[in-house]
C-alpha cells in the first residue's frame, strides 16, 4: 500500500488540514493517510499547546467519517520530542511491505535544513503542498529542483489559507469559526471552552 504520514500539532485540526489530506489522497493515489498529532513537536517546544488528549479527540471527530484517514497516537502517547525521521523509520520498520510518503507544507519544506537529520528526510518520499498556486518560477519549485530528487512531489492546496493560529485568535476575540472546522470539532471546542 501507498501510505501518507501527516504529522502536526492540530491545535485545532481544521478544514485546511482535511483538504490537504483529501488532495494528497486524490493526486498521489495513496491508499490511506496516517494522521499523527504530536504531543511535543520540536519546532513548538516553548509554545503553549492544548492538552494532547483534547487535540487527539478533535482529530478523531474530524476524520471519523473518512475510512482512508487513520489516527495514530505514536507521537502523542508521551511528552517526548519525536522527530519526523524517527516517525518515518518507525512506520517503515513496522509495515515494511508498504511505501510511505511524508506530507509537509511548503513553509516546512523551505526550512527543512533546520530539521533534525534533514539529509535523511530528503531521501524519503516527500509530498509538499503549496500554500499558493505553484508556478514554474516559484521559490518552492526552485528549491525542489535544487535537490534534484524525484522522490519529492509537489501538489497545489486549492489555495485554502486557514490556520490553527487564525482559529485560536478568532476564538480569543469572540468571533465565529464556523466553516473553518467541521461541525463536530466546532461543537467539541465550544463544549470544552477551548481557546477562549
Amino acid at each position: 500500500m501507498k501510505i501518507g504520514l501527516f504529522g502536526g500539532t492540530f491545535d485545532p485540526i481544521h478544514l485546511g488540514h482535511l483538504i490537504v489530506m483529501e488532495n494528497v489522497l486524490n493526486f498521489m493515489n495513496l491508499d490511506k493517510i496516517i494522521i499523527l498529532p504530536s504531543s511535543n513537536p520540536p519546532h513548538k517546544l516553548n509554545k503553549d499547546k492544548t492538552d494532547v488528549k483534547l487535540r487527539v479527540d478533535m482529530v478523531k471527530k474530524a476524520i471519523e467519517n473518512n475510512n482512508r484517514i487513520i489516527l495514530s497516537t505514536f507521537e502523542a502517547d508521551n511528552n517526548e520530542v519525536i522527530y519526523s525521521y524517527q516517525t518515518i523509520n518507525y512506520f517503515k520498520e513496522k509495515y515494511s511491505a508498504d511505501e510511505f510518503y511524508y506530507i509537509m507544507g511548503e513553509d516546512s519544506f523551505m526550512n527543512i535544513e533546520s530539521w533534525k537529520n534533514y539529509k535523511d528526510l530528503l531521501r524519503e518520499n516527500l509530498i509538499v503542498f503549496a500554500r499558493s498556486s505553484i508556478d514554474s518560477q516559484s521559490s518552492l519549485v526552485k528549491k525542489v529542483k535544487e535537490t534534484n530528487k524525484e522522490n519529492i512531489h509537489l501538489i497545489n492546496n486549492l489555495n485554502i489559507n486557514i490556520s490553527s493560529t487564525l482559529i485560536r485568535n478568532l476564538l480569543k476575540e469572540g468571533k465565529s469559526i464556523r466553516y473553518l472546522v467541521t461541525d463536530d470539532v466546532y461543537d467539541f471546542i465550544m463544549e470544552n471552552k477551548l481557546y477562549v
